[in-house]
Formats: structure tokens, sequence, C-alpha cells
């Protein structure tokens, strides 16, 4: 059984930094926030994010701000339509249903998430790359093999243009280790 309000602390082992994060989990969705402190060419940097996902972990709402930029909100229908907060859509991101912020391996949950898997099944996605600390928007193809279960761990194969790496996670589907990026502290 999920708990309800799950809490974690990531270290950002790639750059200097770390995260807050909280999923907490209600009778009609599931609202992921996450505080980002992190130093990036010798420059600080401080993002805030809230995800809103339905109970199958598509992401509705996305609500991000950086300390550089104009905060950002954009919304989906999870059918893979993505839309700005003044409702207009965003034909460029047509067809992805998961967000990928790039300085939070909460991200890998979403797909990890939305699908039951079995040992070497491999699922190809369209993600709206949202990177950080600059906010700006793209059209990301990504895919996740499953691997194995190692007692409590998942393993899954990562793969981002000629990017590869794995992934280990929990129960929850939250990332334990994602080897020389992030690594979870709590």
């Amino acid at each position: 059984m999920k708990l309800s309000l799950i809490k974690v602390i990531w270290e950002n082992i790639e750059q200097f930094g770390c995260e807050h994060f909280i999923l907490k989990y209600t009778e009609k969705e599931m609202i992921a926030k996450g505080t980002i402190i992190s130093l990036e060419n010798h420059n600080p940097h401080i993002v805030n994010y809230q995800v809103h996902l339905d109970q199958s972990w598509i992401t509705k709402k996305l609500e991000i701000k950086s300390d550089e930029n104009e905060p950002l909100e954009i919304h989906s229908d999870g059918n893979g339509h993505w839309f700005n907060r003044e409702g207009n859509q965003l034909g460029n991101l047509s067809g992805s249903v998961d967000i990928d912020i790039s300085a939070t391996p909460f991200s890998n949950s979403l797909p990890i998430n939305r699908f039951d898997w079995n040992p070497n099944q491999r699922r190809d996605f369209n993600m709206v790359y949202v990177s950080v600390p600059t906010l700006e928007l793209k059209k990301v193809p990504q895919s996740y093999t499953y691997i194995e279960r190692d007692g409590e761990t998942r393993v899954f194969l990562y793969q981002c243009y000629d990017f590869k790496s794995y992934i280990y996670v929990d129960d929850n589907g939250l990332i334990l280790n994602y080897p020389e990026l992030f690594k979870r502290k709590y």
C-alpha cells in the first residue's frame, strides 16, 4: 500500500546541490512538490515546482519557477495536448504525456509508474523537457527498459538520444540512485 505522503531528499551529484521533495496522495489527485538548490557554472539557482497528476500518474498541470525567469505554468488534457496559462495550445509539445524537468530525478517516476512492466520490456515516450534554469520547453524522445527487480529495488535502463544510464527505483517508483547524477539521501 502506498503512503499518503512521501518525503525525499535527493543529492545532485553532477552539480553541487540537493532537492527537498514531497509527494502527496489525495482522493482525486497526486501533488508533487520540489525545491531544488543547485550550482550551475558557478552560479547558484533555486527552483520550485509543483506537478498535479491524476491517479494514473498522468501530468495534468506543471507550475515551475526559477530564480532567473518568470514562472511557467502548463496544462495537459492527459492525451498529449498541452496548453499555456492562457489556454493556448502548445503544438510543438503534442504527443507528449509526461514531463521531464532537467534538475530533478522525480520526472523519471512518471513513465515508470504509469505502466506495469515485464523484464526486458522497453517503452518509448515523448517527453515535455523543461530545461532548468531557463524553463525552455521542447519535446524529447526517451525510452525506458525494465531490467530486473533486486530485492525492493527495480532497475531500468534509461535512454535519451546518445545518453544511457541504469536507474534504480523503490516500490513507489521514486529514484534511489541515478548513477553520477542523483542519489537519494532520505
